[in-house]
């Protein structure tokens, strides 16, 4: 049993946010992200059925498909009951033993899914870049370089660096059943076990592993820059090829660059592909920039599985679910961008409620 003498301690490192941030905090929580998560666990299951139905020989779609997955696994994590209940107001689960218990391991559940597909969401963009940043720059190679087998294991690699942490990290915490008498009543914590304590100096590099994910928004950012860039100048480069085509029609002594020549179309080719990834990457690194506080400015914000006795009511919680609810509206909006810019998709999309309703 721990010391709820202990816990007020420690909670005095974080005071209790103004009440008009407790009410601001109360419509994140409880309307604001489960709205966000329905919405988009609709959109990403809508995006996953269709691109599946048009298939994985590009690369490109098993990329799509995976961040759907993961983005739909986020937000049910992020919005699971249990996980709202532990995580605001008082914390913890103030409810008889039994019901408090069985509510502590959904909550595990739940908090495992947001902390495991979370930063497989973040990261996947990543790839993104990464497969578009070849396509671009090295068009004639691409097909060498980037390949369906390549491509599944770089995704499975990134979920094992995302889910395999937070099976360990579990082991860090058991169900305790103590008496507050501050509120005159028992309640079910989330207490840390003897492996946590004498791990501490693992639980600070993870604490920094989780925290450097951040960085990945600057990664796709300054990608997307690039492609951009190449995409301009391929852009340059093909109009120069056009008058001189022209040029060569009335002037046979002229000369083209065969390579340049297939450069420049291969580079045409991929820009109508890039163009909904790019939009996808640009919509994420606006939207994510806010994810970057943390690694950045620390104390700005508590991450509540690393933070033992942390203080729901803090502002530092407060930002915790801010950038959850901001990691939420980026995993809602991809089936959007997909339907506006991709034509491929949303001509199967379409296709495809065309034949349920018949």
């Amino acid at each position: 049993m721990i010391s709820m003498n202990e816990t007020t301690s420690n909670r005095r490192i974080f005071p209790d946010a103004s009440p008009l941030i407790g009410r601001i905090h109360w419509a994140v929580v409880f309307v604001a992200m489960p709205t966000v998560g329905v919405l988009g666990i609709i959109g990403n299951s809508l995006s996953a059925i269709t691109i599946y139905r048009l298939g994985f020989k590009k690369s490109t779609n098993i990329l799509l498909f995976a961040l759907a997955i993961s983005d739909i696994l986020f937000m049910i994590g992020a919005n699971g009951p249990p996980r709202l209940m532990y995580e605001f107001g008082r914390g913890g689960l103030w409810y008889p033993e039994q019901e408090a218990s069985v509510l502590y391991y959904s909550y595990q559940i739940f908090d495992y899914l947001n902390w495991t597909a979370g930063p497989m969401s973040i990261g996947l963009p990543v790839l993104i870049t990464a497969e578009r940043f070849v396509a671009v720059f090295f068009p004639l190679k691409f097909h060498s370089i980037v390949t369906r087998r390549r491509t599944l294991v770089a995704v499975a690699v990134l979920a094992l660096l995302t889910y395999l942490p937070q099976i360990y990290i579990r082991l860090w915490l058991r169900f305790d059943y103590v008496f507050d008498p501050v509120y005159n009543a028992s309640v079910g914590l989330s207490v840390r076990t003897r492996l946590y304590h004498d791990q501490q100096q693992l639980a600070m590099v993870l604490v920094h592993f989780y925290a450097g994910v951040g960085y990945f928004v600057f990664i796709v950012g300054s990608g997307t820059i690039a492609i951009i860039i190449r995409i301009s100048l391929a852009a340059a480069q093909r109009r120069r090829m056009t008058s001189v085509t022209v040029e060569k029609t009335t002037n046979p002594d002229s000369n083209i660059n065969a390579r340049s020549q297939r450069v420049a179309g291969k580079l045409g080719a991929t820009s109508r592909t890039t163009k909904t990834l790019l939009t996808l990457c640009i919509f994420y690194t606006i939207s994510c920039m806010f994810i970057v506080m943390p690694t950045f400015l620390p104390h700005l914000c508590v991450y509540p599985l690393f933070t033992p006795d942390a203080n729901f009511r803090s502002m530092e919680v407060f930002m915790y679910h801010l950038i959850d609810l901001d990691l939420c509206l980026n995993a809602s909006c991809n089936f959007v961008i997909y339907v506006a810019i991709n034509k491929n998709f949303r001509d199967a999309f379409f296709e495809s409620v065309g034949k349920r309703k018949k």
